[in-house]
């Protein structure tokens, strides 16, 4: 009886299963002949680690969906069922024939490289014995997890995302996963080591692979195979909505974990000139061996202005946080030039200029640093096209009118870079505003946004425009997809409205109406 099962198996499958023992031997001789990578891995046994890292849970896989997935949903293993023969014959024989045909690819690999590397290599029975050990014990632990993973029916796909999202996760994290039971058989010692037995990775490697040899003939054997066969049944609508929401929820609830979670080294720069200001933090250092007088003063001077400055649009928006702001002091840099430091977000922002240049402006460094802290503090949503208006207009308005305490429209009105498009400006150019930005350049861009505060502040008062600005940029805002939410749920429309009572088109044409009637 069993070797009719052999049989039925062989004919139902014998091209599949076939073609599955001939591919690897087609990739095992692709790797072989890349150049790049016969001379990255040194041994000629890494070819196979290579193998064994990516063939063979692919045709893992296969060999689960062919010899049981296929059988429950197709319902063909009633048929088997039906036979004088006890169930646990019929899975034994599918599980058996799968873990020989992948067994016999490795084991055939292995001789091959070897035969090719006779030559190459110190072929030691002891050297030889550890190969083997190891690739055995990955390609059982490989097909046993594949061979449970088939019962579970139409979940195979979510608990296979699951998985691989698991394994990532602990990655990023620090856990060292190379270094526990399978992955450790296929650590970077594999074509190399020689001596050393890796015992405790083989034992618990052992103990894996029992356990999910028992979870699957548990799910196929249980309740006469009902929970495989059900299982098995197409995916129903409630069902996708759930597992959609639930992965939904599951990567926000990652993504929150994991920001909370996430060490960031923070920056240190000794000698450096610190400036506070209610949440924020100014250092200012030099890039020199030995700073002159000159220097020191234009050091502690910029900590303490620029802590002033940022500080008071901290205060003015009314953030409850704010990036620390990094600036360093070269001596090859000109005048204006300003250049980004190498920071991740959550460290700060930090910024290289020559402060002693002669036409060095601490105004210009201000109005580069309010622009990029906010960018920073708002998770880069600030300077998305549909809320880029609001975002070159601060950098404009905020000099100009001290600090938020007067409207700054007698400035806006002596401008002449805003007057050319207004006429013709509509509500819905504001959420296009990089092609307002293309067409005019950056200098009137920046004028044109500015004027529309002005008119703000001087139509509905300053606090209207304090409003306003709060609810764009006060709030911190996470790097993941919740900033992104958050300006969905929340546009800059929506936040106009509800901090002064105008819509966007109602807003434009009031800012229409100013600028037209100003004095030439």
């Amino acid at each position: 009886m069993i070797r009719g099962l052999i049989e039925k198996e062989l004919r139902q499958h014998g091209f599949a299963l076939g073609f599955l023992l001939v591919l690897p031997f087609a990739g095992l001789l692709l790797i072989l002949s890349y150049g790049v990578l016969q001379r990255a891995g040194g041994g000629g046994f890494e070819a196979v680690r290579l193998l064994l890292c990516t063939f063979l849970p692919l045709a893992s896989l296969v060999l689960g969906q062919l010899l049981i997935a296929s059988e429950f949903r197709q319902k063909t293993q009633l048929f088997l069922e039906g036979l004088p023969l006890p169930r646990a014959w019929m899975l034994g024989v599918k599980f058996a024939l799968g873990f020989l045909l992948v067994l016999l690819m490795t084991l055939l690999a292995l001789g091959y490289v070897g035969w090719l590397a006779r030559n190459t290599e110190a072929l030691t029975p002891r050297f030889a014995g550890l190969l083997a050990a190891k690739a055995v014990g990955w390609v059982a632990f490989i097909y046993t997890l594949c061979f449970a993973h088939a019962f579970l029916g139409r979940y195979r796909v979510p608990f296979g995302l699951a998985l691989l999202t698991g394994l990532i996760y602990l990655i990023s994290t620090g856990v060292e996963i190379s270094s526990f039971g399978p992955f450790a058989l296929l650590d970077n010692r594999f074509a190399y080591e020689r001596y050393i037995w890796p015992v405790n990775a083989l034992a618990i490697t052992a103990g894996l692979v029992l356990g999910l040899a028992a979870l699957g003939f548990s799910l196929g054997l249980v309740r006469d195979a009902t929970v495989a066969a059900m299982l098995a049944e197409r995916m129903s609508s409630r069902e996708k909505l759930f597992l959609t929401m639930f992965i939904l929820v599951g990567i926000c609830v990652a993504a929150i974990v994991g920001e909370h979670r996430q060490n960031v080294a923070p920056v240190e720069m000794p000698g450096a000139f610190e400036g506070r200001h209610g949440v924020v933090r100014v250092l200012v250092s030099a890039a020199v061996d030995a700073p002159s007088r000159e220097e020191t003063e234009a050091l502690k001077r910029t900590a303490d202005v620029t802590a002033a400055e940022l500080g008071a649009l901290a205060d003015y928006l009314g953030c409850d946080s704010y990036p620390p702001i990094f600036i360093v002091h070269r001596r090859d840099l000109k005048a204006g030039e300003f250049t980004y430091g190498d920071l991740k977000p959550k460290q700060g922002l930090l910024v290289r200029a020559n402060l002693v240049a002669a036409n060095f402006k601490i105004d210009a460094l201000h109005t580069w640093l309010v622009r990029e802290s906010l960018g920073i503090h708002t998770a880069g949503m600030a300077d998305r096209e549909r809320n880029a208006w609001v975002f070159d207009a601060i950098q404009w308005w905020w000099p100009r009118s001290q600090h938020g305490t007067v409207s700054a429209w007698e400035e806006a009105q002596r401008t002449e870079h805003a007057a050319p498009m207004l006429p013709d400006f509509t509500p819905a150019q504001l959420h296009t505003w990089y092609s307002v930005r293309k067409n005019l350049g950056d200098e009137p861009t920046d004028a044109l946004a500015g004027s529309s505060l002005a008119v703000l502040a001087e139509r509905h008062g300053v606090e209207s425009a304090q409003r306003f600005l709060s609810a764009r940029f006060a709030r911190r805002q996470p790097y993941d997809a919740r900033a992104w939410w958050h300006d969905m749920l929340r546009s800059t429309g929506a936040r106009l409205r509800a901090a002064t009572g105008l819509s966007e088109k109602q807003f434009t044409a009031e800012w229409q109406v100013a600028m037209a009637d100003r004095p030439e």
